[in-house]
């Protein structure tokens, strides 16, 4: 009899053991599961936070001066840019937003000012930073962040 209890004992023992694994393997690939969609969300944020924010920034600065004679592209330094045009009393702004080593960035100077382009400051990190007069009165802005995902937009303003 006493046989019996201890071959009942070793198979309560084995089951409690083996569910014990079961629950342990299941936890372990839920928590590497989690890892894994937690490390996918973060780097979607990343990709859209930069090309969102500077597409953000770029359209906010458009709207700011949309005001005749204010919105124009051209170049500064040799570099692509967006020229906005700012009065301040008797004085004369450019607002340039530009990209130069890696950073879209933003300079303000007055009308015959002498500076270098790495004098702006960076706004954020991007590949590549292109600038076209699109139909009537809008600027097509593409961007490509250092992961090589693109954003293209097209920015509308009121004023000629």
């Amino acid at each position: 009899m006493r046989k019996s209890n201890d071959n009942r004992h070793t198979v309560d023992m084995l089951f409690v053991l083996t569910l014990f694994c079961v629950f342990a393997v299941c936890a372990s690939l839920l928590i590497a599961l989690g890892a894994n969609v937690y490390q996918s969300t973060i780097n979607d944020m990343n990709r859209h936070y930069t090309l969102s924010t500077a597409s953000a920034f770029i359209t906010e600065k458009v709207h700011q001066h949309d005001e005749a004679g204010c919105i124009s592209l051209g170049e500064f330094q040799g570099n692509s840019a967006l020229i906005l045009k700012e009065n301040y009393g008797d004085i004369v702004y450019y607002d340039y937003i530009y990209a130069y080593d890696g950073y879209v960035r933003e300079l303000l100077v007055s009308e015959n000012a002498a500076v270098s382009p790495d004098a702006g400051q960076k706004i954020l990190a991007i590949k590549k930073f292109k600038l076209e007069k699109g139909d009537g009165n809008s600027i097509v802005v593409r961007l490509i962040d250092n992961d090589e995902n693109m954003l293209s937009q097209t920015i509308y303003y009121h004023s000629n």
